[in-house]
């Protein structure tokens, strides 16, 4: 038994547009829609449910 979902044609990401100085402001990010890439042979698509940003990721930015 296979099972198939149907995933949507369009996602949303959120993208750091600037590097923020002090605290980040809405204007330091973009929405953006991109089409949903297709997995070829051998390769598989995921959906990521849960991201984690943690304090420490501040001083990577």
């Amino acid at each position: 038994m296979t099972m198939e979902t149907t995933m949507p044609q369009s996602a949303l990401r959120i993208v750091l547009a600037s590097r923020p100085v002090g605290e980040p402001k809405e204007t330091d990010f973009r929405r953006e829609e991109f089409a949903m890439p297709q997995a070829g042979p051998g390769q598989m698509l995921l959906r990521t449910l849960w991201l984690s940003l943690d304090p420490y990721m501040r001083g990577r930015l």
